[in-house]
C-alpha cells in the first residue's frame, strides 16, 4: 500500500470511529474558533438483474448516492469572512455502476471524494481549492422529485457494468458493450468514475458568484488543463419551486480518450420544477461536440425526462415520493456507428423521518439498437434497499 492510500485509510478509520461515537462524545476541534461537523451514509441494496441470456442478484452499493462518511470545518474569521474546509471519503463495497454476471464481488476501498478548502466572502463570492466539484458537476441531474436517490439523469449508476448480449449472434459483443458504455452523458474524470456528470470532480480552482434574484454563476480551472463554466437558478414561485443549470466544458489533457472520444467541448443542461400539490417534472439534455469522429460517426447527445408526485401526508412516518422517467442517448460509443439506448424507469422512495432513513425501490430497463444488424438482448434490473443519514 503507498504512503498517500495508508494516509487515506487511517484517515478514514478515524472518521468512522468518530461516527459510531457521535452520539455519545461532543465533537471538538483543537481551536476553539473552529466548528466541526460529522457527517455520512450508508446506502445498501438488493439488485436483482437480467440481461436476456442470465441473471443474478447482488449485494451492492447504491452509486447514485455512495456510502460516505466526512468531516467539515468551518471559522467565522469576521463578520464578511467565513473560512472553512471539507473533507469526505466515500467507500463502496460491490458498487452498483461495477458490477456485472462476470464480476459479482468487487472488494471495496476508501476514495476521496472531497478534500478542499474554501473562503466565503459575503458579497464577493466563494473561492474553493483542492479536490471537488468542478463548475459543471451535476449539471445534467438537477431533480426535485425526491426519487433522484434510485434514479436520475445518470441512469447508468444502477447497472453500468452489464454487457449486452447478442441473441443473433448468441454471445456478447465482441468490443464488451456495457451499459456504461451506451448511456454516458458527460466525460469520465481523472478516475473514470461512471456516476460523475459534467467534469465531475477534481483538483481545481473553483469561483462560485453571490446569488442574485436566484442566478448564480460558477468558474472552474481544473488539473490537466480542464475547465467549465455553468449557470444556476433556484427560485419558488406561489409556493412551487424551480431549479436549473446550464454548463459549458472544457476537459482537457489531450480529451476523453478512454472513454471513446478525442478532444471535445461539451454542453449540459437540467431543469425540475416540484408545483405546490406534489406533481414535479425533469428534464435534461447534453451535447459533446467531438473534433475527430469515425467515418459515418455523429456527436454525442441525449435527452431524458421524469415526471414524479410526491405525497406529504400518504403516510405518518414521512413523504412517499413516485416517479417514472426515460431517456435517449445516442453515439456514446464509437464501437457502436449509430447506436441509439433507450432507458425506462420507474422509482418509489418512502422517507422514515423519526429515522434519518430512506426505503427505495425501483425498476430500470435498458435497450440498445445500432446498425451492425447485431440483436441485443434488453437488460432489466431491479433493485431495492435503504440509505440511513447521519
Amino acid at each position: 500500500m503507498t504512503k498517500s492510500a495508508q494516509t487515506i485509510t487511517v484517515l478514514a478509520a478515524a472518521l468512522l470511529l468518530g461516527a459510531s461515537a457521535a452520539s455519545a462524545l461532543e465533537i471538538k476541534s483543537g481551536s476553539d474558533k473552529v466548528q466541526l461537523q460529522l457527517s455520512g451514509e450508508i446506502n445498501r441494496a438488493v439488485m436483482y438483474a437480467d440481461d436476456g441470456h442470465q441473471s443474478k442478484v447482488f449485494h451492492v452499493d447504491n452509486s447514485n448516492s455512495e456510502s460516505r462518511v466526512g468531516l467539515s470545518g468551518e471559522v467565522s474569521a469576521s463578520d464578511c469572512l467565513t473560512v472553512g474546509s471539507n473533507i469526505e471519503l466515500k467507500w463502496q463495497d460491490n458498487p452498483s455502476h461495477a458490477v456485472s454476471m462476470q464480476e459479482e464481488s468487487i472488494g471495496g476501498e476508501f476514495v476521496q471524494e472531497l478534500v478542499e478548502l474554501y473562503f466565503d466572502r459575503n458579497n464577493f463570492g466563494k473561492l474553493s481549492v483542492g479536490f471537488g466539484g468542478m463548475a459543471s458537476d451535476g449539471s445534467s441531474e438537477v431533480d426535485l422529485s425526491g426519487t433522484d436517490l434510485i434514479g436520475n439523469a445518470g441512469v447508468a449508476d444502477v447497472g453500468g457494468g452489464f454487457f449486452f448480449y447478442d441473441a443473433k449472434a448468441d454471445n456478447y459483443h465482441e468490443n464488451g458493450t456495457t451499459v456504461s458504455d451506451v448511456f454516458k452523458r458527460h466525460c469520465c474524470d481523472l478516475f473514470n468514475r461512471i456516476t460523475a456528470d459534467g467534469l465531475g470532480k477534481r483538483n481545481r480552482l473553483r469561483y462560485d458568484t453571490p446569488e442574485f434574484a436566484g442566478f448564480s454563476i460558477a468558474v472552474a480551472a481544473g488539473e490537466q488543463e480542464s475547465y467549465d463554466v455553468a449557470l444556476n437558478y433556484s427560485g419558488e414561485f406561489n409556493g412551487w419551486q424551480m431549479e436549473a443549470m446550464a454548463a459549458w466544458m472544457q476537459p482537457g489533457g489531450g480529451g476523453d480518450q478512454d472513454c471513446g472520444h478525442g478532444d471535445y467541448t461539451q454542453m449540459n443542461a437540467s431543469v425540475s420544477v416540484l408545483f405546490d400539490f406534489g406533481l414535479n417534472l425533469t428534464a435534461g439534455y447534453g451535447h459533446r461536440e467531438v473534433d475527430v469522429l469515425p467515418a459515418d460517426g455523429e456527436d454525442p447527445e441525449f435527452v431524458y425526462g421524469k415526471i414524479g408526485y410526491k405525497f406529504g401526508q400518504l403516510f405518518s412516518v414521512g413523504a412517499t415520493a413516485v416517479s417514472v422517467d426515460y431517456g435517449v442517448y445516442e453515439n456514446s460509443d464509437n464501437q457502436l456507428i449509430g447506436e441509439k439506448g433507450t432507458a425506462t424507469g420507474i422509482q418509489l422512495v418512502q422517507e422514515l423521518s423519526d429515522y434519518s432513513t430512506e426505503l427505495y425501490a425501483a425498476w430500470r430497463n435498458f435497450s440498445l439498437e445500432d446498425n451492425t444488424g447485431a440483436d441485443y438482448e434488453d437488460i432489466s434490473i431491479l433493485i431495492a434497499g435503504a440509505r440511513f443519514s447521519f
